[in-house]
């Protein structure tokens, strides 16, 4: 048996597939789904993405959002998707000394410093496992 996968972002439907099993990645640890998996409602946090099914898997990095498991079809809604093959280590290294250098002056500068690192730190993970 099958599930239906979909994972839509603001801007486009990315990915559409039937899988035999998807493991992702929720805010408080990661959580695979398999066919008949019960119903369930999750928050997404930062990181891989695995589909699996007759070919070899495909892998994405996740940037947060929501999942939905619903009869055999699993929803994910996030703010980004990344095919793993698509990351590349020495621009996320860039990225994350980019990240690191920005300003911190006030709570609001510090938190928008703290979430572009875990972004990049995240990616950085997902690329390097692959």
């Amino acid at each position: 048996m099958s599930i239906n996968c979909i994972v839509v972002t603001p801007a486009e439907t990315a990915v559409e597939t039937e899988v035999s099993a998807i493991s992702l990645p929720l805010f408080d640890g990661d959580k695979g789904v398999m066919a008949d998996h019960a119903p369930m409602i999750g928050r997404l946090g930062n990181g891989e993405l695995k589909l699996q099914g007759t070919e070899d898997g495909s892998h994405f990095y996740i940037e947060g959002g929501f999942v939905q498991v619903l009869d055999n079809k699993v929803s994910i809604l996030t703010n980004r998707v990344i095919a793993v093959e698509d990351l590349d280590l020495s621009a996320l290294q860039e990225e994350l000394s980019n990240a690191l250098a920005m300003p911190g002056n006030n709570d609001e500068e510090l938190d928008l410093r703290e979430r572009a690192v875990d972004a990049v730190r995240a990616q950085l993970r997902v690329a390097q496992r692959s």
